[in-house]
């Protein structure tokens, strides 16, 4: 029953690598539908919940947040008052946490590596890559122009580091050490990542028959 969590640098292919080895494994996958049950558990729409999740201030998440839920932009459904920004971070791991005990998934992103850093059955997924291999890959998979390719790539890095700042107040979120395995995509191809994290679950389970 393990649960596996891709972090990874916007355009690294951490959601296309995931994806792949769900279906190997035949485990559940779960990116967009994290942000579905985090806007039932707070009581926002689900617009409301992907725009917190892309979106950025010069500070930290958090004011950015708070100026958000103070202009009534996120509403509870019951009583219809303003989410508070801690309960909406708390949703979030409420998700996670229900989904690792569910077991057998694949969680993209969303503090999963932070929220579920003291589980002994978890196996934590880093998937870096140089700028350029983002810029490419973003160019390839979703047809953007190089300089618009560029500019995602920059605003995700900042969007990214704003949101796992609240999860742990550190600056360094790629450090290896909060890691199982680190995979350097420019030197990996999909296959052999996606063999490397399907052999390492296999010989877990073994161990544990």
């Amino acid at each position: 029953m393990a649960t596996i969590t891709i972090s990874r640098r916007f355009g690294a292919g951490g959601a296309t690598l995931g994806a792949r080895i769900a279906k190997r494994l035949g485990y559940r996958y779960l990116n967009d539908e994290l942000v579905k049950e985090v806007a039932q558990q707070v009581g926002a729409s689900v617009k409301d919940v992907a725009s917190i999740e892309k979106r950025r201030k010069p500070s930290r998440l958090m004011s950015f947040l708070e100026k958000v839920v103070k202009v009534d932009i996120i509403e509870r459904k019951r009583k219809h008052k303003p989410v508070d920004v801690k309960e909406y971070i708390e949703g979030i791991k409420e998700v996670i946490l229900k989904q690792y005990e569910q077991g057998n998934c694949v969680i993209i992103g969303r503090g999963s590596h932070y929220i579920l850093q003291n589980k002994p059955d978890a196996i934590h997924i880093l998937l870096v890559a140089s700028k350029r291999f983002r810029i490419k890959f973003l160019m390839d998979n979703y047809g953007l122009r190089e300089d618009q390719a560029e500019r995602a790539v920059e605003r995700a890095d900042l969007i990214r580091a704003d949101f796992l700042y609240y999860f742990s107040q550190r600056e360094n979120h790629d450090d290896p050490i909060l890691y199982t395995l680190c995979l350097n995509m420019d030197r990996l191809s999909f296959d052999e990542a996606e063999d490397l994290v399907v052999n390492l679950v296999k010989q877990r389970e073994n161990k544990n028959v």
